[in-house]
């Protein structure tokens, strides 16, 4: 993949047309849902929201100036704003989800829609501000809800894909650095097995005050405190992003030894679908398409000094990469693009 140009990068930004809800406000009456989508090739018109399957109106090219800096290989990003406002009453066949998609039928593309639940229950006994955002990347509350939901059943979609139609009954599963619980809360009811770990203890005494007694700390480093060929399923959502390629590969083959024979472990990363929301170099280009793998230097999300901050980076990869650590390993891999917050992909490994 070419992209080393701004003009390869405009060109790749408006064939692939990636969209993005970050704010969500939701009341008794009425439910609004704001972000930016870029239309196909550029065209306005062609642009198409869908709640539930029904097309919705919905105001566009609204300023969004915060994104000239993301994309500033395409002198429209900073208009890309969208808004759209609907009556709860009017929100067809609601229950208790929620589907936003850009396509008619949502089940064709099933892991590039938002999904939020209905009930206001689940919008309360939320973690911290400080929690969130290290999570999230935001304090705000609604949409901690909108991305935590929206990966829980995309990760649901992915055991029903990959384990059958018994996934349901998936015991046990572990949420691999499961941080203050966005994602694995909304499972707790329905899987007694659930297990999270977290190097951020803080995020995990939260957890254990408020949710369940299986959360645990985990070390920097392997081993984790489970036995051999324990899990059914592992899960790791924005967590290979932020490791540096020897870490990856230590921790990918811990997570295999924690997993029965024929379960899955599912990780996203940051692949094709994120490139150009880093901004690369020319040079870190050239550098994926040798290597597989950039690291882009530390996330200061945990802080410059502190023990998780000093090795926790922003990194970009291929699947190219996950084929060099595991070759020779009893695992098969296969992957799936702009999964998880519509833009990291997804590769799932399956013991064997």
């Amino acid at each position: 993949m070419e992209l080393t140009q701004y003009s390869e990068r405009k060109n790749f930004f408006l064939r692939s047309q990636p969209w993005c809800v970050d704010r969500l406000e939701i009341d008794d009456s009425q439910v609004v849902l704001s972000g930016w989508a870029v239309p196909c090739d550029g065209v306005w018109e062609s642009l198409e929201f869908f709640v539930n399957d029904q097309a919705v109106e919905f105001s566009c090219k609204l300023d969004r100036s915060d994104l000239l800096q993301v994309f500033p290989f395409w002198e429209g990003s900073g208009q890309i704003g969208f808004r759209i406002s609907i009556e709860r009453k009017d929100i067809h066949g609601a229950g208790e989800t929620v589907v936003v998609s850009r396509h008619c039928n949502s089940s064709s593309s099933k892991y590039g829609n938002y999904y939020f639940p209905m009930s206001r229950d689940l919008y309360e006994n939320l973690p911290p501000a400080r929690l969130r955002s290290q999570v999230h990347g935001s304090d705000d509350a609604s949409s901690f809800v909108l991305e935590g939901f929206s990966s829980y059943k995309k990760i649901d979609f992915l055991f029903k894909e990959h384990l059958g139609d018994g996934h349901q009954k998936v015991l046990p599963v572990l949420d691999w650095g499961c941080g203050c619980a966005r994602v694995c809360r909304y499972m707790l009811e329905e899987n007694e097995g659930l297990h999270g770990v977290d190097v951020n203890g803080e995020a995990i005494d939260w957890c254990l005050a408020n949710l369940s007694p299986r959360f645990e700390v985990s070390q920097h480093k392997p081993p984790l405190p489970y036995p051999d060929d324990y899990f059914q399923a592992v899960y790791g959502v924005s967590i290979l992003t932020h490791l540096s390629l020897e870490d990856q590969a230590d921790w990918m083959a811990e997570l295999l030894r924690v997993t029965r024979t024929n379960g899955i472990v599912i990780l996203s990363y940051h692949g094709s679908s994120s490139l150009l929301r880093f901004n690369l170099s020319g040079e870190d280009f050239e550098d994926l398409q040798q290597h597989g793998y950039v690291n882009l230097g530390k996330n200061h999300a945990f802080g410059k000094d502190s023990e998780v901050g000093a090795k926790y980076f922003d990194t970009v990869q291929l699947p190219s990469s996950f084929q060099r650590i595991v070759e020779g390993w009893p695992v098969d891999l296969s992957f799936h693009e702009g999964v998880f917050g519509n833009h990291q992909d997804v590769v799932v490994l399956t013991k064997k």
